[in-house]
């Protein structure tokens, strides 16, 4: 059944499965989408182009595809209406709007100019399954046609390397979630599809996809603009090394034609921003080929003679001088300059050994703590014992571990167990945090005697790091401490004991699982934690 507007098709999608129970399992594509709210219209109303950038004299023809095997985000049917609205306004396109996958045929795409992949998550293409599917979408490509990527679109082509590399990026994961609010740089002010910010960085509430390398590279994409490092609350979500250059929307060719992808478009905000309407205006119009840009790669990379050590020396004194509420400049140049060097491990060495100088030098806090965050990206094995000696100073203990916690290696475990023997008050609570969050397995017996510690503070964090832990030796701990607490410790011991039966579940052992999950439905625990047993049963009774 099709429904005709002006000028918009919009192919009702095929009949999917949505399985929920009580709201526990994720779905994929539901079989409708919802309504989009008439105040919903109006805001994206305001906010769109008032008219094309590139005036075309027949409407070039956009697909846009939305379906999802995988996660499913709510702002689809936002986005779905934003675009419909967006080709009515401007005159720049007409749009079909479909989640089913017959369309992906020679003889159907010839009739559109691009393929716009609102939001989908792990879609079927898979070159041994749906190989004519494959040849028809990369032949679309390849011949000269264009594709526009919204947000989760690097969330798909989990069989097919050639499409992945084609989009440029590969979704694994979103530590900048969408609740959050991140800065954003502009990487190439001056170029066409960038005007909508007039060449000035910003902040803004959204989830923000990580695409890892190989897929993505600054030398096989033009990256237009970026995380910005240099902002605290940015930089310290950072999980890894390469997370230091994320791109936030990049333009390359294919063939002959063109790829447009824009990581902006979880929250349904996105779709009434005049920014980014325009921005995704600029780059469908140059995913359709109307829009003539620069799309030549320009890698981050530093002088052929590396980075000197006068400049890394001069970044450091003025680092050790640095306090809250001053310039943020030599910020910015540092992180710049591991931003350049994050494929040169020699380069990130000198880098590492020039900031843990600051670190053991009488460098004011503020200096100290963007050095911790910068090591929790670069930091390797030469940064443990400088940070262990951290540990145990309350006013150091947190900047030291949240690099520690992202540095890989068992000898970040040893300096923390070690320390947790010395230390008191809030960074002994920081500490057990920690060895909980690195899953330490060693740290079991000491957390195990700490359950029982007259201070709650300590003892509920010991509590909780030892659900985080959950092996055998952490579940049979919860269960003995279970009857021997009451109160707030209890329910957080049985919290804890409960996420013990869920990574049983994960781990494939329901038996196990299903024993604790029936023991926490006893008659007398309390009901949130019987709920979430209950929870844990339907779970692994599908598995």
């Amino acid at each position: 059944m099709i429904r005709k507007l002006k000028n918009v098709k919009i192919i009702l999608p095929g009949i999917l499965c949505l399985l929920l129970l009580t709201g526990i399992v994720q779905g994929a594509s539901p079989a409708k989408l919802r309504e989009v709210t008439s105040e919903e219209v109006q805001k994206i109303k305001d906010a769109l182009p008032r008219r094309a950038t590139i005036r075309v004299d027949k409407p070039r023809k956009l697909l846009v595809f939305w379906r999802c095997e995988g996660f499913f985000h709510g702002s689809i049917p936002v986005a779905n209406k934003a675009l419909e609205l967006m080709g009515e306004r401007t005159g720049a396109y007409d749009v079909v709007i479909t989640d089913d996958y017959s369309v992906f045929t020679a003889q159907k795409l010839k009739q559109f100019d691009a393929v716009c992949l609102n939001n989908t998550t792990q879609l079927k293409f898979d070159p041994k399954e749906s190989p004519e599917r494959c040849k028809a979408l990369m032949d679309f490509v390849k011949g000269g046609k264009g594709i526009v990527g919204i947000h989760a679109a690097t969330d798909n082509f989990n069989q097919w390397p050639q499409a992945r590399e084609m989009m440029g990026g590969k979704f694994t994961g979103h530590p900048w979630g969408g609740g959050g609010t991140w800065a954003i740089k502009i990487d190439q002010p001056d170029h066409p599809l960038m005007k909508a910010f007039k060449g000035k960085g910003f902040k803004i509430k959204d989830e923000i996809y990580r695409t890892d390398p190989p897929q993505y590279s600054r030398q096989k994409q033009l990256v237009l603009m970026s995380l910005d490092m240099s902002d605290e609350n940015t930089q310290k979500r950072s999980e890894k090394a390469t997370d230091a250059d994320t791109g936030i929307s990049w333009v390359k060719t294919w063939g002959k034609g063109r790829i447009f992808y824009c990581s902006l478009g979880h929250n349904n905000h996105i779709f009434w921003n005049p920014a980014v309407l325009q921005h995704y205006l600029d780059g469908i119009q140059f995913a359709f080929g109307d829009y003539k840009v620069d799309t030549k790669p320009k890698p981050m990379v530093s002088s052929g003679k590396g980075i000197e050590m006068a400049t890394l020396q001069e970044l450091a004194e003025k680092l050790k001088t640095y306090d809250w509420g001053q310039s943020r400049l030599a910020l910015t140049e540092v992180s710049d300059i591991i931003k350049k060097a994050h494929s040169s491990p020699a380069e990130l060495k000198k880098i590492e050994k020039s900031l843990l100088s600051v670190l053991t030098s009488d460098a004011k806090r503020a200096g100290k703590q963007f050095v911790c965050r910068e090591l929790s990206i670069i930091g390797s094995g030469e940064s443990v014992p400088v940070l262990g000696r951290m540990l145990t100073d309350e006013e150091t203990s947190d900047m030291a571990r949240y690099a520690l916690e992202r540095i890989p290696g068992t000898a970040v475990n040893d300096v923390l167990r070690r320390a947790l023997r010395k230390a008191k008050g809030k960074p002994q609570v920081g500490i057990i945090n920690s060895l909980g969050q690195r899953r330490d397995i060693r740290a079991v017996r000491a957390l195990s005697g700490l359950v029982g510690n007259p201070d709650e503070t300590v003892a509920v964090a010991a509590a909780a790091a030892l659900g985080r832990i959950a092996d055998s030796r952490a579940t049979e701990a919860l269960s003995a401490a279970k009857d021997k607490t009451s109160g707030k410790l209890q329910n957080l011991v049985l919290d804890s004991y409960l996420k013990c039966a869920d990574q049983l579940v994960a781990e494939g052992n329901k038996a196990k699982a299903l024993a604790i999950y029936k023991e926490l439905q006893k008659e007398g625990m309390p009901k949130p934690i019987r709920t979430a047993a209950l929870r844990g049963m339907l779970i692994a009774a599908k598995r």
